[in-house]
């Protein structure tokens, strides 16, 4: 995972440029009055809480080809209890997704668990991580979160987790 920091110079240019200049500044202008509110519900938005230690947000890769039609199903956001899964011991996990995923499983050895629907966009699971054998631990496993639409469509993301 990389975290991509962005900085505009345009910005700073064009304050020094206009700070600079000779002609006496502009008349206040009365801001442009607030946009309507909208009927639709507020849509869950990712806040880092105690209970999700780790945060994941995919990028999409260059090479994918994007889903045909409107809508597709994407994963914003995959948020866990921790990296680090502690046998025996419990787990969190958050899944935010576009309005378009109507269910949300989590795939790894050939198993998959549901992940339940909150509300639109927003999957919730909770639940507990039974005692394995040693062999078992100490191991990096790759968990494949596949969201999918009504239509079959399908976003998928693999994330390594480490089981202790």
């Amino acid at each position: 995972m990389s975290a991509a920091f962005l900085g505009s110079s345009i910005l700073g240019a064009a304050l020094v440029t206009a700070a600079a200049s000779a002609e006496p500044p502009p008349e206040p202008v009365a801001p442009p009055p607030p946009p309507p509110a909208s009927s639709a519900p507020a849509r869950p938005a990712p806040s880092p809480t105690p209970a999700y230690a780790f945060v994941y947000k995919p990028t999409p890769s260059p090479d994918v080809t994007p889903f045909p039609g409107p809508n597709p199903p994407t994963i914003a956001e995959i948020d866990l209890s921790d990296s680090t899964l502690v046998t025996p011991g419990t787990i969190r996990v958050r899944v935010l997704t576009s309005d378009a995923v109507v269910s949300v499983a989590a795939e790894t050895f050939g198993s998959s668990i549901p992940i339940v629907r909150a509300a639109t966009g927003l999957f919730t699971l909770e639940g507990y991580v039974p005692a394995v054998p040693d062999t078992y631990k100490n191991r990096r496993y790759d968990v494949t979160f596949i969201a999918s639409s009504a239509d079959g469509r399908q976003a998928r993301v693999v994330l390594p987790l480490i089981l202790k």
